[in-house]
């Protein structure tokens, strides 16, 4: 472990590029007020999601995904409630026995990091099954079964956690004294190869990871998208004994097009509500004075505070979404909760 003159801590001052106020404002009503909203609805939905879909029941593996999809999410929101109060800038004005309150809100944004991470990836299998679906409707069940569903999403789980080797590695949290404020901190120090080991954990989990997710959810989602319109198209101009024909070698069923076209919508959102903050990242990675020592971080925490809303969006809606598009699942939610048996 490097001494504290060998180390170098985070500095979280910035030049004031951001009018103080402005910056306070949205930091304040974005993250605080509407994201932790958003997130206590969120951790709520997925909870009643796992539910729903134990009351399916467990055997079908699009249900395993999805449970697996919402156990994620519930904890990307938590770890990023969390991170939210943390990065508050009502802690500016509170004497931490920390450096800045950011030091711990970097504690809770990496597993926030992971947990994203992994949803993505579990949309990736639950878009590539569906995909299959459409594909060759006739061999999915035997490709994708339960137990198949059910090691991929526990795999993704614990591969993942490869995450936070390099970060934890380099960084350590210290007790030192500030003589400024007359008294013992602690202080968030990186040892001496964090720029080498952060520089190839960023292009892997922060570049390569997420634009390989993006990649493949619109490419799974545009072979889905393509294949549903010819099906449809088949149905129009086919007739007689060569729809049966169609219908039993091509065509997927209603209740599957429905699933089909649910899962394709989370695949959706889910790009378009993690881009923002992937491109905020490669510009973080691009432009050297974005980064938390830069003139610019506190345009790089203004950003922030719009993009962790789409992302905690992201994880909040699906119950939206399963509910609007799912008959199944809107039947037991309507049983239960609607209109409970007496």
């Amino acid at each position: 472990m490097s001494s504290f003159n060998e180390t170098r801590g985070i500095n979280f001052d910035t030049s004031g590029v951001i009018n103080p106020w402005v910056s306070e404002f949205f930091s304040t009503f974005n993250l605080i007020i509407i994201a932790e909203l958003i997130g206590c609805f969120g951790i709520v939905g997925n909870g009643i999601n796992i539910w729903n879909f134990a009351k399916q029941g467990l055997k079908d593996s699009v249900n395993v995904t999805l449970a697996a999809l919402a156990l994620s999410d519930i904890g990307a929101l938590v770890t990023q409630m969390f991170t939210n109060v943390m990065f508050s800038p009502f802690w500016k004005r509170v004497d931490l026995p920390f450096a800045s309150s950011s030091t711990l809100a970097m504690i809770f944004y990496y597993p926030h990091c992971y947990f994203i991470r992994v949803s993505g990836l579990i949309t990736v299998f639950a878009t590539f099954e569906r995909c299959l679906c459409v594909v060759m409707p006739l061999h999915v069940k035997r490709i994708i079964t339960r137990n198949v569903a059910l090691v991929t999403s526990f795999a993704l789980f614990v591969i993942l956690q490869s995450y936070f080797f390099p970060i934890y590695c380099v960084s350590y949290l210290a007790l030192t004294f500030v003589p400024q404020k007359n008294r013992t901190i602690f202080y968030l120090f990186y040892k001496n190869n964090a720029d080498y080991v952060l520089k190839i954990s960023y292009f892997v989990a922060d570049m390569a990871t997420p634009y390989i997710t993006f990649t493949l959810l619109t490419v799974f989602t545009s072979v889905i998208i393509i294949k549903l319109k010819t099906n449809s198209q088949w149905r129009r101009t086919a007739t007689g004994k060569t729809l049966n024909i169609i219908q039993k070698k091509n065509v997927i069923s209603k209740k599957e097009r429905k699933l089909v076209v649910m899962l394709t919508t989370v695949s959706v959102i889910f790009i378009i509500c993690l881009m923002p903050n992937c491109a905020l990242m490669t510009a973080i990675g691009v432009v050297r004075e974005l980064k938390v020592d830069g003139p610019y971080y506190e345009l790089t925490m203004l950003i922030y505070d719009f993009t962790s809303i789409l992302e905690t969006i992201n994880c909040s809606f699906t119950i939206i979404i399963y509910y609007t598009m799912s008959t199944k699942y809107r039947e037991i939610i309507n049983t239960h909760f609607w209109y409970p048996s007496v």
